[in-house]
């Protein structure tokens, strides 16, 4: 498995489902990846910002970590698995 470590800003298109945030799709370097599954989340800490992780696939072959900073709106594609 190779992981490519980016944390490059981006766009992100979401749902709101019972409180949750669902990533439906991402725009990174001008192209449109389509979210297939959220496969896991987790939280994490960045001194006083509190975000959110989303592991994503899009093409059943990569898997994306999508970031979301709550404290400045921002979302950051973080890495990419490719098996």
């Amino acid at each position: 498995m190779e992981i490519i470590t980016l944390e490059e800003e981006i766009r992100v298109g979401v749902a709101f489902d019972n409180r949750k945030v669902i990533p439906l799709w991402f725009r990174w370097k001008n192209r449109y990846y389509k979210v297939e599954s959220v496969n896991f989340t987790w939280d994490s800490d960045q001194g006083t910002a509190k975000l959110r992780h989303y592991a994503v696939t899009t093409d059943g072959a990569n898997t994306y970590e999508l970031c979301f900073n709550a404290h400045t709106l921002e979302w950051t594609l973080n890495t990419i698995s490719s098996e």
